[in-house]
């Protein structure tokens, strides 16, 4: 996969997911991005029928020779307060690989504390899974 593939493939993997709008690629390839490769609105509905929508943004790493460790996650975390308003309620964290024991262990103390945002782990196995369910996606990237 070429420099800024893996950016497009989560870009464009997120337009195909339900639940998910105005998604954007934000920044040029290998620039410096604060902890932000793309935005997203995820959209959520309850059985009411009441509809709202909470700001998402997506880190892209891609590491094939190591895994992802905690800090840079929580530097992650950490860099929100620069970005601009609206809040962000969401934070993807995609990986090529996989991350350290320890990254998911922050990450789950962060979200069982309630913390914003809200942090997912996407690793290889995940990227996997959602991309054997969209084919011709996995085969635009080369990947199938």
């Amino acid at each position: 996969m070429k420099s800024g593939d893996f950016e497009r493939l989560l870009h464009d993997l997120l337009r195909l997911l339900p639940g998910y709008q105005n998604v954007q690629l934000l920044m040029k390839e290998n620039a410096a991005d604060r902890g932000r490769d793309i935005s997203t609105e995820r959209v959520i509905t309850d059985g009411s029928g009441s509809v709202r929508t909470e700001r998402v943004m997506v880190q892209a790493k891609h590491w094939l020779s190591k895994s992802v460790p905690p800090e840079e996650i929580s530097s992650t975390v950490t860099r929100i307060a620069l970005w601009a308003p609206p809040v962000v309620r969401g934070l993807i964290v995609a990986t090529t690989g996989h991350f350290t024991p320890d990254a998911v262990a922050w990450t789950e103390k962060h979200n069982d504390a309630g913390k914003l945002p809200f942090i997912d782990l996407w690793a290889e196995s995940k990227l996997a899974t959602l991309l054997s369910e969209r084919p011709a996606l996995a085969a635009q990237y080369g990947l199938r």
